[in-house]
């Protein structure tokens, strides 16, 4: 586990193969004002990590990303049973094997209302992702829509040159093939484009460092031109 911002955030990642070659798949951890964490996008739940999230304090939240990552949830669900578990869109009818406590909107929840900014990355009719923005770390945690890959092996920089994402951050060519509506698209990138954010902690590829709402416009500068 990588502590991000003091005592606030870490980080976690697994191995996540794509053609052959590891990008990572991120789980992120904030800590709440009343002391206990919220878990994002939970990874494998290894006996490293629970020891490690057990120092830092009580689990109270494990949220999701999007519908199809959710391979470890079921050892989350039954590991911690007095925590709140939230379904990002389109996933509890998914997964009725879990009971979850909320589906998570465009609304802040109020579990962590005036914490962290929350809303849906929406236009994609394949699947709408949850976003939030960690005003303290100053940090966007965003889940597949964007990536950028500049570290590592060189099997993995050379497919981030490949792929164009070494350097930059890029929509990946399988997202944007699903968008749908750009105009749904634009609002929710212009909602979070006002958020009080410098980096951009996503999924898969590297944290990016500084300068994050230029870059996230950037990348999707063919969505926001309308």
């Amino acid at each position: 586990m990588i502590q991000w911002h003091t005592n606030h955030f870490w980080y976690h990642s697994d191995e996540c193969r794509k053609l052959g070659v590891d990008i990572g798949q991120r789980m992120s951890v904030i800590r709440l004002q009343d002391d206990t964490l919220l878990v994002h996008n939970p990874g494998q739940l290894t006996d490293d990590v629970k020891s490690y999230l057990a120092e830092l304090g009580d689990v109270s939240c494990v949220t999701t990303v999007n519908k199809h990552l959710h391979d470890d949830l079921s050892d989350w669900w039954l590991a911690y049973p007095e925590a709140y578990f939230y379904s990002a869109p389109g996933l509890a009818s998914k997964r009725t094997d879990i009971g979850f406590d909320g589906i998570l909107n465009s609304a802040t929840s109020p579990q962590w209302k005036g914490q962290l900014y929350q809303t849906i990355i929406r236009g994609n009719a394949d699947c709408e992702e949850v976003v939030f923005c960690d005003p303290v770390s100053r940090t966007l945690v965003i889940g597949e829509s964007v990536i950028a890959i500049n570290e590592g092996s060189f099997a993995r920089r050379l497919a981030g040159k490949l792929a164009g994402c070494d350097g930059n951050v890029m929509v990946p060519i399988s997202q944007r093939l699903k968008v749908t509506d750009k105009s749904l698209l634009r609002q929710s990138l212009q909602e979070i484009l006002t958020w009080p954010f410098e980096h951009i902690m996503p999924i898969h590829g590297d944290p990016i460092l500084f300068d994050g709402k230029r870059k996230l416009a950037e990348a999707y500068a063919w969505a926001l031109r309308g």
